[in-house]
């Protein structure tokens, strides 16, 4: 499917293209313009660099403090230790020794014995011979 569709979009880009030679040419020059433009444009704005480069700087570290603490969260259960950093795992409660073993969790669902059937399937079929 990729490719009938990616070939139905260059089929459309070279169908759009001009076929005259000017037409041709000007497309060009006015395509390697704004080729050369956006390649020079920390040249012609210095200022507009520096400040995106240290725009796009704090977003990298917002998003790298965004991803460890979502692996924090998921691997410590969402427990904090007093400094407010994630709860260091015991060796013992992960090998079933210290606290003893909760109960299992009661059942919180509201559904109820006749919710809980396999949906109405209608009759078997019969085999034609």
């Amino acid at each position: 499917m990729f490719l009938i569709r990616a070939a139905f979009w260059i089929g459309l880009v070279v169908l759009l293209l001009p076929s005259d030679e000017r037409q041709q040419a000007r497309l060009y020059a006015t395509a390697a313009a704004a080729i050369e433009r956006a390649t020079t444009f920390c040249d012609r704005n210095a200022q507009m660099c520096a400040a995106s480069a240290e725009l796009w700087a704090k977003f990298v570290r917002k998003a790298e403090f965004a991803a460890r603490m979502a692996i924090d969260l998921a691997t410590s259960s969402g427990s904090r230790s007093e400094e407010g950093q994630p709860a260091p795992i015991e060796p013992s409660s992960l090998q079933g020794r210290g606290a003893p073993a909760s109960p299992p969790p009661a059942r919180r669902g509201t559904l109820t014995p006749a919710d809980l059937e396999p949906a109405w399937r209608g009759q078997p079929s019969r085999a034609r011979i």
